[in-house]
């Protein structure tokens, strides 16, 4: 008996450590700025991480719904002098095609708005051919006018460059060209910036501010409070490969394990 007994303790210790639950709850005071990529079925590769499957994407946006939280852009967000209670951000990189077909008609189902950093003019997700043979098409200028009602469109570069890996003056021009690109695009002012692989040092962020954008964010891990730096705006990364209650534990605390 005492061998299940050791047995019983230690999956307990094994569970608490991939699944976080001890941790203590965030304060919902505190917005949740969630970073999604491609919305699709999977594909049995490695860029099956960035890959949500279509109806884990909705399962977990029906919980929002359920729950009570509204979604505002990141502009919106930003905006506020003081954030209102059980706010949520929610943003996708690159700007795949598939957040037309698979998100956008979920969005419009709860009513949540949402911000796309677009890599303007690409066809494909070509960066990432290291990472796996199907290249995703992106987002067409049809597509990105219809998603105007729900969607802010902010600029992730022309060329999703590795920017602290370029000269200050190539930064500039990324920035720059792909501010225009985006409102070409969208027929909108684009004030909203992801950096590129979350790539950025202070310079790099001046200058984001400089050349006119609103905000920026980063893939560091955290919440957005009201008093944050809106040019290093952290976000709670949702992956592909992971459950629902993991999704529920990065929500809630922020990290699902050590």
């Amino acid at each position: 008996m005492i061998w299940f007994y050791i047995f019983i303790a230690f999956l307990a210790i094994v569970i608490s450590l991939r699944y976080n639950w001890w941790r203590k709850s965030e304060s919902l005071a505190h917005a949740r700025v969630l970073m999604y990529h491609s919305i699709d079925t999977h594909k049995g590769d490695k860029f099956d991480k960035w890959r949500v499957k279509p109806e884990d994407f909705e399962k977990q946006m029906a919980w929002l719904y359920k729950n009570g939280f509204t979604s505002y852009t990141i502009s919106e967000l930003c905006d506020f002098s003081k954030l209102p209670k059980k706010a949520v951000c929610i943003t996708f990189d690159d700007g795949y095609a598939d957040n037309f077909t698979n998100a956008y008609p979920v969005l419009k189902k709860y009513g949540f708005k949402a911000t796309i950093y677009l890599v303007p003019n690409q066809k494909t997700n070509h960066w990432e051919e290291k990472n796996t043979k199907y290249v995703s098409c992106m987002l067409n200028e049809d597509e990105i006018l219809k998603m105007g009602d729900l969607v802010e469109f902010g600029s992730h570069t022309m060329s999703h460059l590795n920017l602290e890996r370029a000269s200050l003056e190539s930064v500039k021009d990324e920035l720059i060209n792909s501010k225009k690109a985006v409102e070409n695009l969208s027929k909108k002012e684009c004030k909203a910036f992801a950096y590129p692989y979350g790539k950025y040092n202070d310079d790099i962020a001046c200058l984001t501010k400089d050349v006119g954008y609103k905000n920026a964010v980063i893939v560091k891990r955290g919440l957005f409070k009201s008093k944050d730096d809106k040019f290093t705006i952290k976000r709670i990364g949702i992956l592909g490969t992971e459950s629902f209650f993991d999704f529920w534990l990065k929500f809630h605390k922020v990290r699902n394990k050590l």
